[in-house]
């Protein structure tokens, strides 16, 4: 993984294993007798294992391109947070019939990492309304997230993601695809501006592993109570990032479509820093960075789109969840980047003062 670009990471096609292939995985692996039933997967092949009275599981087959530390750094991750204790309900590692973490399958000549985790209870939030108590709960949820991989160590490469902010200058090599030339400008300047404004403070910012990834499809709620959050799933794009990086990551699908662009984003950055205090600078640099995860995912849909690869499951998925990504970059490039930071530093001071927001 080492040496693939971030670009070569997100154009491999998923494994295509049969559902009798995955039971069959699962049974000889795991000992679970269970029917399997496809899930949605950008990189990786997802089953959803039903063992009837033995609970639900998720078989996850990793992209033989990936390299198999970085599916070990994942792995890793859960056993970590589940350490951890209180408030975060996160996916739990099934072991082998052998003990191991995860199982080496070979097929087609590929070799392929298949780890089974169990399947949480709740509803995908991105199937139900938001609501600032909700953004409030989720933030909180992010922040304990962030605290429970503080201290997580990993030996293996790190993953070359076009997802990973670190690497978000790359999209400017696919631009071109970006049908709409005032779409693709205004996505060149989120870009020029996070290199200017954001992405020289990276290294002094606190940086950790991050979930990196905390869209709506990847938060779960409880059913009877709306605004609590039931747990965390997918750690697939975790990296080793600034911290405010997951809180801007988060942020950019808190999209209030009518009315204030940013009410819903503040109730998040007000959740967050009752938990894990954010400092001046980090709040400072949320607009550019929201801007730019915006930019990356509307980057990233027209270019999947463009590529229209038979059978993308994901891209149908993504075109759906992701229709408000370019109207709403539009709107928040219309606020004044002082006026966004002020605020939102003072969202912070509010809450460390106790006061509502």
């Amino acid at each position: 993984m080492s040496s693939s670009t971030p670009l070569q990471v997100i154009a491999c096609d998923p494994p295509r294993f049969s559902a009798a292939e995955a039971r069959a995985l699962a049974q000889s692996h795991y000992g679970l007798s269970a029917a399997a039933a496809p899930l949605v997967g950008e990189r990786d092949q997802n089953y959803l294992l039903d063992a009837g009275d033995g609970g639900r599981w998720v078989l996850k087959i990793a992209n033989a391109d990936e390299d198999p530390r970085v599916t070990d750094f994942q792995i890793k991750a859960l056993l970590h947070i589940a350490t951890y204790g209180r408030d975060i309900t996160a996916p739990v590692l099934r072991r082998t019939e052998d003990g191991a973490d995860s199982v080496v399958v070979e097929r087609d000549g590929a070799r392929h990492t298949v780890r089974v985790v169990s399947y949480l209870q709740g509803k995908p939030l991105e199937n139900g309304p938001l609501s600032a108590p909700l953004a409030r709960a989720v933030g909180r949820t992010l922040a304990h997230l962030g605290q429970a991989l503080q201290n997580f160590e990993h030996r293996g490469p790190p993953q070359a993601l076009l997802w990973d902010m670190k690497h978000a200058l790359a999209l400017r090599e696919l631009l071109t695809t970006v049908r709409d030339r005032s779409m693709r400008d205004l996505l060149m300047a989120c870009l020029d501006d996070f290199e200017h404004y954001a992405l020289p403070a990276f290294p002094a910012l606190r940086s950790q592993v991050i979930h990196n990834d905390l869209n709506p499809g990847n938060i779960l709620v409880n059913a009877r109570q709306a605004d609590e959050v039931a747990g965390v799933i997918d750690f697939g794009d975790l990296q080793y990032s600034p911290l405010i990086v997951d809180v801007a990551v988060a942020a950019a699908y808190w999209r209030n479509t009518t009315g204030d662009p940013l009410e819903l984003i503040a109730e998040l950055v007000a959740g967050y820093h009752a938990v894990s205090p954010l400092s001046a600078t980090e709040a400072g640099l949320l607009y550019d960075l929201v801007c730019t995860r915006l930019a990356t995912t509307v980057t990233l849909l027209e270019w999947r789109t463009g590529e229209a690869r038979e059978g993308d499951n994901y891209l149908d998925a993504a075109t759906v969840a992701e229709s408000s990504a370019a109207p709403f970059l539009r709107r928040l490039r219309e606020l004044p980047r002082d006026d966004v930071s002020r605020r939102l530093r003072q969202v912070c001071a509010s809450v460390s003062a106790g006061a509502a927001v």
